[in-house]
């Protein structure tokens, strides 16, 4: 018998183990859609996921798509591997959950593991008494996380900046050109891991702020692609 997260917990200290706290990145332009897709639909090409166990162990994970072909299978194929399991999918807001729900409509689940998870989310956004705006352009604190990982091949980092999901998107989409240059795609794939790394700190930060606890913050972990 598979032991189920209720879907909306009363208060964030509720939110069962290991709690899975997942932000993804989506192309809100489609891709060219696959062939027999009635109507091209937002494109997920990146997640990053932050494990916290119960004792306080943390781990990261992350999958980012280089090839600009139709992501999705494999994106979930990673995805649930870390996921599969007991504990809570912590995602930002409703717009995660919609998303989730549309991959598990047009993709094939036949253990069922995509659909246990989406018993198992829970929207962070729903513990705030108002949501926090993210001010647009904001400087990177030299104390970030997604500012001190070490990239061997390169000594001085050029990678642009990314600060809006945007300026996210045009990255990808330049990433996946078949024109882009290898050190410019190098570049760009760097850009991509570190906001989602950033973006993804924010989700950990904004519930342990409603959970009243100080959160581990999220650095850069394994990809799985």
């Amino acid at each position: 018998m598979t032991v189920r997260q209720p879907p909306k917990p009363a208060l964030p200290r509720d939110t069962a183990f290991p709690r899975h706290y997942l932000r993804i990145g989506v192309l809100e332009v489609a891709t060219p859609a696959p062939a027999g897709s009635p109507r091209p639909e937002p494109m997920p090409y990146q997640w990053s996921c932050h494990v916290e166990s119960a004792s306080g162990l943390t781990e990261q994970f992350g999958f980012l798509d280089t090839r600009g072909l139709d992501p999705r299978p494999e994106l979930v194929e990673a995805l649930l591997a870390v996921i599969a399991r007991t504990g809570a999918i912590l995602v930002p807001s409703a717009r995660e959950t919609a998303l989730l729900h549309g991959l598990h409509r047009h993709l094939a689940d036949p253990p069922g593991a995509l659909a246990d998870a989406l018993t198992r989310l829970v929207e962070v956004d729903r513990f705030a008494q108002r949501r926090a705006k993210t001010e647009i352009g904001r400087a990177l604190s030299v104390d970030d996380p997604a500012t001190s990982v070490l990239w061997p091949d390169d000594a001085v980092d050029t990678s642009p900046e990314l600060r809006d999901d945007p300026a996210a998107r045009a990255a990808y989409l330049e990433l996946i050109d078949v024109r882009t240059q290898t050190t410019r795609r190098r570049q760009l794939i760097r850009a991509l891991v570190r906001y989602g790394d950033r973006q993804l700190s924010d989700l950990v930060q904004a519930f342990a702020e409603h959970a009243g606890g100080a959160p581990d913050p999220a650095a850069s972990g394994q990809m799985l692609n």
